[in-house]
């Protein structure tokens, strides 16, 4: 009784200074299940896919110009791809070599992130937590959503690996699915950006950002020290793998923004929304 008391002088005392007042309840409950969350989560998942892969025929002014440069960027940087390869690269090596760039090389392996999604997702679930729940769920589907482009994009092009490719960087078998022919993007940044990017806006802070990023671009050099790809597929791997998770956060942001519009348009009021710190109640004046 008393907590309830205190909540309300503390609701009274901030209504003189602001429309609205938060305050967090981190031991209250969020009012949904665990079943409809993981609907909700799965419903998510599917229509944001859709709206990643029908995105180019709703780009605006400023969109065009972000794929333009970035799609410039990789033919310009295209043309150095060699002489990069040549100042870099160490020949003869694979893709685990036992020394340092084995941890960078593991952290864009798909298969690990993954994994990492889905123990996430579940921890979140299990304990209620949202924003851990949340979480999960999106770098579970920056990683699908950027998998698919990247995927298609191999198959298309079927640039040849930079060990394979000893006269130029421009050795192109169309619609091919070997190995040594999957060079474009670069499948390891697209999956380490794209894991960082998640992982450091949801945490926010600046050590977050220098760590995750840090890693990713130890990522990009692992694989260009070890040749198994050009310049330019990192360029735009790099840039593949950011908009992706870009993408998927700020439709979240995007929900969390209108579901605080729906509050304020229902008047007065206690509403519980989630938030990184737990649940937190809001009464609306």
């Amino acid at each position: 009784m008393k907590k309830i008391l205190l909540i309300v002088v503390i609701f009274a005392f901030n209504s003189s200074l602001h429309s609205d007042s938060t305050i967090a309840l981190k031991k209250i409950k969020p009012k949904t299940t665990i079943w409809q969350d993981l609907g909700s989560d799965l419903k998510y998942f599917a229509v944001d896919w859709g709206a990643y892969l029908t995105c180019p025929f709703r780009m605006d002014t400023k969109d065009l110009i972000i794929s333009s440069s970035v799609i410039a960027g990789t033919v310009l940087s295209s043309t150095v791809d060699k002489d990069f390869r040549n100042a870099v690269s160490r020949r003869g090596f694979e893709t685990y070599n036992h020394d340092f760039w084995d941890a960078p090389t593991a952290y864009g392996f798909v298969q690990y992130p993954s994994i990492f999604s889905g123990v996430l997702y579940a921890i979140g679930l299990a304990t209620r937590e949202s924003e851990i729940r949340k979480t999960g769920r999106m770098l579970a589907q920056a990683l699908a959503y950027s998998g698919t482009l990247t995927i298609g994009l191999r198959y298309l092009f079927g640039r040849h690996r930079p060990f394979t490719s000893e006269k130029n960087q421009y050795e192109f078998s169309w619609l091919n699915t070997a190995g040594d022919t999957q060079s474009f993007p670069s499948g390891h940044i697209v999956v380490a950006v794209a894991t960082s990017t998640i992982l450091a806006e949801q945490i926010d802070t600046w050590w977050a950002r220098v760590v995750l990023y840090g890693f990713a671009g130890l990522t990009a050099y692992a694989r260009l020290y070890n040749d198994k790809h050009w310049l330019s597929d990192v360029i735009f791997g790099t840039a593949l793998g950011y908009g992706s998770a870009k993408f998927v956060l700020n439709r979240e942001r995007e929900r969390e923004q209108n579901e605080k519009q729906k509050l304020k348009k229902k008047g007065g009021g206690f509403s519980l929304y989630p938030s990184i710190n737990g649940i937190n109640a809001v009464y609306l004046f």
